[in-house]
């Protein structure tokens, strides 16, 4: 089954069924497409192809299409496949498939599955990347607005950067206990927020850990600088970044208003534990 969802990037349900159509290898598939009409659909259709026992859903749209359906087929034999009809794509990125529709189609002809970790914080399943700070500030108020793409979000971030209120945290893990202010505090199962933004080089999808990157309190100009770093995929070498890994960890806030999973902004609860659920999803890769 391939949902689509037709808000996704520029893409919409006709070009979906044009390239799946000229590129699927019918010898392989009987498949069906289904766009998503609302908020939720997207889960609702994938619970139905997991109780007809598909092989596998793919997801066509950005990392909250992809956070829906998987969120509902974990730890069900049915796989999820994407192909990036998003804006930023994080989770396409992370796969090496990046912007390629034909790409990842050509990967779900290749029908090889292999089993990842996921995450949930608090009650919000995650496949990607999950935090608090300038990140979810700019990801809750993006989607707030109509405009789609690279540069709306760019502009957003700008906006949130100049006079942006640095958060008073508590992080307790199995080992540790530490409280310090920080404007970002980044917990990844993948490695890339979008665009090739990588935040967590160093992330596998199977290794039973989330990197943990916390952003220390310093100038607001130093803070672009690390964007340079995502790009060169040397973030986590930042003197400004505080990196480690777990399998669990409890963030607790005082003055933070925002938290983010997979993109999706939110209103952010005083305390958010976070646990890695090991080898909990199918998705179709790389042989």
């Amino acid at each position: 089954m391939f949902i689509g969802n037709p808000f996704s990037g520029a893409k919409a349900g006709k070009s979906l069924a044009e390239v799946v159509e000229k590129y699927i290898d019918k010898d392989i598939f009987d498949y069906e497409i289904k766009m998503t009409e609302y908020s939720k659909h997207a889960s609702i259709l994938a619970s139905e192809a997991v109780e007809q026992h598909y092989f596998a859903v793919v997801a066509a749209g950005g990392d909250g299409t992809i956070n829906e359906v998987a969120q509902s087929i974990q730890g069900s034999n049915t796989a999820l496949g994407i192909i990036p009809f998003g804006s930023g794509n994080g989770f396409s990125y992370h796969l090496g498939v990046r912007r390629d529709v034909v790409k990842a189609i050509q990967l779900i002809n290749l029908c090889h599955t292999e089993a990842i970790d996921a995450g949930m914080a608090n009650d919000r399943f995650f496949i990607n990347v999950a935090g608090l700070g300038l990140d979810a500030t700019v990801a809750y108020k993006t989607k707030l607005n109509s405009r789609r793409g690279f540069f709306p979000y760019f502009i957003q971030t700008l906006k949130e950067s100049f006079g942006f209120q640095f958060m008073k945290l508590t992080i307790t893990t199995p080992t540790e206990n530490w409280t310090g202010q920080y404007a970002m505090a980044v917990v990844a199962n993948g490695s890339v927020y979008g665009y090739d933004f990588t935040v967590a080089p160093e992330a596998i999808l199977n290794d039973g850990q989330f990197d943990v990157l916390l952003v220390k309190k310093d100038a607001i100009w130093k803070y672009f600088l690390l964007a340079i770093r995502m790009l060169t995929k040397t973030f986590h070498k930042s003197s400004l970044v505080h990196f480690f890994k777990t399998d669990s960890l409890t963030i607790i806030q005082e003055n933070n208003k925002y938290f983010q999973v997979d993109g999706e902004g939110m209103l952010a609860e005083s305390t958010i534990h976070f646990k890695l659920i090991p080898q909990n999803l199918l998705i179709l890769s790389q042989p």
